[in-house]
């Protein structure tokens, strides 16, 4: 059974963009395709979040940055996994 192309919703309460993350092509069930989904979530919540602009004179991000990130891979982590429990029973 297919797995959706992508998903998208918004990442966070204070942000306007969303989060598109594609997983159709990856093996879910082994280790492997999991680390990569979530490397490509964090990649994008970060792009979202803009955690990859750079500060000047620091390399360190923001309060505000990190908690949207980690808010971001919460949802979508939440939405993939609701979306497989799905697909498994046959929703």
């Amino acid at each position: 059974m297919a797995v959706a192309v992508g998903l998208a919703l918004p990442a966070a309460p204070a942000l306007a963009d969303e989060i598109t993350v594609k997983y159709d092509d990856l093996a879910l069930s082994t280790p492997a395709g999991q680390r990569t989904l979530d490397k490509r979530i964090l990649v994008a919540a970060r792009k979202a979040c803009g955690a990859d602009v750079p500060n000047t004179g620091t390399r360190i991000r923001s309060s505000e940055a990190r908690k949207c990130v980690t808010q971001a891979q919460q949802q979508v982590k939440q939405q993939v996994a609701t979306l497989i429990e799905q697909q498994r029973f046959g929703g």
